[in-house]
């Protein structure tokens, strides 16, 4: 058994990653807004996009996997306590938070690029479909609850080796085909096939404690970084974006376990609220791009926007996040996903 001084290291190891993460996710969130005037990313913009889009979803899901067994399926619990759990940490955040948008988009409808179909079927088919809704970053929570709702599948089949590598073998089929779920709407089901792999990959990944291999050398780390450069650089099919996405995810976990180490406070005045972060930190980029880069719209103060827009984000996130721990009102906590 693991010393308890090896369990926080651990656990801290955990929070940097999750901290880098959701870094990533807010970075992409920028590159959401069209910054030159034809509509087409700044050169730096489109570097920027690809590298955090390289790994930086599946790297989300591969971590909520790894936590699935490390807080919940290791600790044995029962299937009904888990759905209940992620009905209050997944399902009352994402009706809260596109209940939210939609009003709060109503005013912004005509100058929205998307737009907004106001009309009660179009509120309604904003939880049927997120990514038609006002607020299409939930696509992934969507997607997260379908993952949770396999609970029982998971306990099963990590019982058996045998078990284990079929569900594998099934989750990357979709990659390998080339062949996803053609569904729309459904509370964003279709996302099984894109990231069900990884979310599987983060169980397996925790369960038999791979972490090892970085934490010995640094040369492994070394050669994966390598790998993931060349794979960037090389792969240009999104059909084979599986690649660089794996070895994205094993980079970010191989430095992670080394960073620790040397600053185990690194992303520490955010790094524990990466959900809050993720759930409202959208809405200071949106207001930032309304009401400031379409005034200055220049390539000269883009890297400055690039750190404002990053900075409201995780600044907005962890705000909320303390407050939030303050509310006595349950229900209240459970709104900005907050136990």
């Amino acid at each position: 058994m693991a010393s308890s001084n090896s369990c926080q290291n651990k656990i801290i190891w955990l929070s940097i990653i999750q901290g880098w993460a959701i870094l990533l996710v807010i970075i992409g969130h920028v590159n959401g807004f069209n910054y030159h005037v034809e509509g087409e990313l700044y050169p730096f913009s489109l570097a920027v996009h690809k590298f955090c889009y390289s790994f930086h979803m599946p790297l989300f899901m591969f971590v909520s996997g790894g936590l699935l067994y490390l807080t919940r399926i290791s600790r044995e619990w029962g299937t009904l306590r888990l759905y209940k759990d992620k009905v209050r940490r997944l399902m009352i955040p994402f009706v809260f938070f596109t209940t939210i948008a939609f009003l709060i988009k109503i005013p912004f409808a005509g100058v929205s690029k998307s737009g907004l179909d106001m009309s009660v079927a179009g509120f309604l088919n904003a939880f049927f479909d997120p990514s038609s809704g006002p607020l299409k970053e939930m696509w992934f929570v969507g997607t997260l609850m379908w993952l949770m709702l396999l609970y029982p599948v998971y306990k099963t089949a990590l019982k058996y080796p045998v078990m284990e590598l079929v569900l594998l073998g099934v989750s990357i089929v979709p990659f390998i085909s080339g062949v996803g779920f053609n569904i729309k709407g459904w509370f964003s089901l279709s996302g099984i096939a894109d990231y069900g792999f990884y979310f599987l990959s983060g169980i397996l990944f925790f369960k038999y404690n791979c972490l090892k291999i970085f934490e010995i050398k640094l040369w492994p780390v070394v050669i994966v970084t390598l790998l993931y450069v060349a794979a960037f650089v090389c792969i240009d099919s999104e059909r084979f974006n599986v690649v660089t996405a794996v070895l994205g995810i094993l980079m970010s976990f191989g430095w992670g376990v080394r960073v620790v180490k040397v600053f185990p406070k690194l992303f520490g005045s955010f790094r524990d609220h990466s959900f809050q972060i993720f759930l409202v930190g959208i809405f200071p980029q949106m207001f930032l791009e309304l009401l400031v880069w379409k005034r200055i719209h220049s390539e000269a103060f883009l890297v400055p926007f690039y750190f404002i827009s990053v900075v409201a984000a995780l600044a907005v996130g962890v705000l909320v996040s303390k407050i939030g721990s303050k509310i006595s009102f349950p229900f209240l906590r459970w709104c900005l996903g907050l136990k």
